[in-house]
């Protein structure tokens, strides 16, 4: 989610250097290119490390300010006391309401109609620092996990430009009112689990949007198997069937698999993932499920 960032800031000259933890695969490969063909520095940061690796991204490079985007660990304390306004965190989401560590999900399970990005002030307490920018996003019914960080992504690298404006005025931003905060923790097993008894078709439709493509999908099970629903569609029609949720109401190349959900709500699975790999939904009838048999309420 930061490249289209770090992009935008080299092209500007901006950039005075990289810091990446280790073992962060998705990027460490993009930015040792960047850093080769650019000559801008890169530094593999290790968490035992972090106090004195910031200390030679604010001396040596002579860092004015310090982005952190999508970055797991908390910045030490003595590093915020001794280099006050410097630190600056890329949520992405919309503060206070969305404070946790992936609000794209809970945005997506949620059916909120909007979300965006808060730029803060990095304080000792994660996420409730002074507000400096922020940027709305609406939601749109077809967003993904992975479509919305694209488009979260490229959000937050337009911003950039108006964000050094306020940072180089000094702005101070503007204190989270405490009133509207809420706090999501990190998504668990249990958050991805389709309840068929408890969730009607649209909650798991978002459900499925919510974990695709970083979980291949929401988990449900049949015969002690494990399926992932990884795109669905809510089929108009109530249900008004004797058969509980989580019951096959219809498995066919013509109708496709349709499942009962709470509230008499159906629910047509598209595409599905399991350990044979990614599939239509209607194709399970070829490993023995048939009409009437029963998904596991998770």
């Amino acid at each position: 989610m930061a490249i289209p960032a770090i992009q935008t800031l080299a092209s500007e000259g901006q950039l005075c250097a990289l810091g990446v933890p280790e073992g962060n695969t998705d990027v460490i490969d993009y930015c040792i290119m960047l850093s080769k063909q650019s000559g801008i520095p890169l530094l593999i940061i290790k968490k035992e490390n972090l106090s004195t690796q910031l200390e030679e991204l604010i001396i040596k490079r002579n860092a004015q300010f310090i982005f952190t985007m999508t970055f797991p660990w908390k910045i030490p304390a003595e590093v915020l006391n001794k280099h006050h306004s410097k630190f600056y965190n890329f949520h992405y989401g919309l503060l206070p309401e969305m404070r946790g560590a992936d609000p794209v999900f809970e945005s997506i399970r949620s059916g909120a109609k909007e979300t965006g990005i808060t730029v803060h002030v990095i304080e000792k307490k994660i996420d409730k620092g002074a507000i400096i920018l922020k940027r709305i996003l609406p939601l749109t019914i077809n967003m993904t996990h992975g479509i919305l960080c694209t488009n979260l992504s490229w959000l937050g690298a337009n911003l950039l430009s108006e964000l050094l404006v306020l940072l180089n005025n000094d702005s101070r931003g503007i204190k989270q009112d405490e009133d509207y905060a809420n706090y999501y923790a990190k998504p668990s097993a249990e958050d991805v689990c389709i309840s068929w008894q408890k969730y009607d078709a649209k909650t798991i439709e978002a459900l499925s949007r919510a974990c695709n493509p970083w979980n291949k999908g929401a988990y449900t099970q049949w015969n002690g198997w494990n399926i992932r629903v990884v795109e669905a569609t809510v089929i108009s029609e109530n249900s008004h069937q004797s058969e509980i949720p989580g019951t096959i109401l219809s498995l066919d190349k013509d109708n496709g698999l349709i499942v009962k959900c709470n509230n008499e709500t159906q629910l047509r699975l598209d595409i599905i993932y399991t350990d044979e790999g990614f599939m239509s939904g209607h194709k399970l009838f070829a490993f023995g499920m048939k009409k009437g048999s029963r998904f596991v309420n998770l």
